[in-house]
């Protein structure tokens, strides 16, 4: 049991960047099961990089050895900014097209 007391963070991280993703998905117009897995992914390797990196970065204390409120707040944090990178990108790039056009294909 003292072994998972010791990465209850990353349990914690991956739980929180999920429902991030989760919620994102929810809250927008396109809600299919690509876009909801993607989000799910985005989120959680987002909390994994806030929570772990950037917690670590900022205070100085590896965030696996206890629970750390901050490495939480950062967890949120870098969640919130993947996602929204995330759909900055989609709105810039505009939807991914199965096939390419007639005209690009003949030579």
């Amino acid at each position: 049991m003292r072994a998972l007391g010791k990465f209850i963070n990353i349990y914690i991280w991956c739980a929180i960047g999920a429902f991030a993703g989760w919620l994102l998905t929810r809250m927008s117009s396109i809600s299919s099961t690509s876009h909801t897995a993607e989000n799910i992914v985005v989120g959680i390797f987002g909390a994994f990089i806030g929570g772990s990196f950037l917690s670590e970065q900022f205070s100085g204390v590896k965030p696996t050895e206890a629970f750390d409120f901050s490495s939480l707040l950062m967890a949120v944090a870098g969640a919130l900014v993947l996602l929204a990178l995330l759909q900055l990108m989609r709105k810039l790039v505009g939807p991914m097209r199965k096939s390419v056009s007639k005209k690009k294909r003949d030579y």
